[in-house]
């Protein structure tokens, strides 16, 4: 019997982890820390300063972080190869009816 507790029984209910919907709690205290201390104004405003400097890169991926913490990650699409032909997998090869082995 692996584990503390009952075994395993199909259809029992759920006894443990986070309840549906819930966020973690980590990525809520960021957001608030970064919403109380990074207000859209401010934003705006760090923004416009960092595309004037002269050395925007490390100033921009931190601010990109804030974002998506803010935010959420933008949605990336899935590009997969127009030029490949789909896979074809011949079965008819397989016998219909099981052998028994010896």
């Amino acid at each position: 019997m692996p584990g503390k507790g009952r075994p395993f029984e199909r259809g029992r209910e759920r006894t443990g982890g986070r309840a549906p919907g819930q966020r973690n709690n980590a990525t809520v205290e960021i957001k608030a820390l970064l919403a109380s201390n990074l207000p859209g104004e401010r934003i705006i405003a760090l923004l416009n300063k960092k595309l004037e400097s002269k050395d925007e890169h490390i100033a921009m991926k931190a601010l990109e972080v804030c974002m998506h913490y803010m935010f959420g990650k933008p949605v990336q699409p899935i590009v997969g190869e127009e030029l490949a032909p789909p896979i074809k997998i011949d079965i008819s090869a397989i016998p219909k009816h099981r052998v028994k082995a010896r």
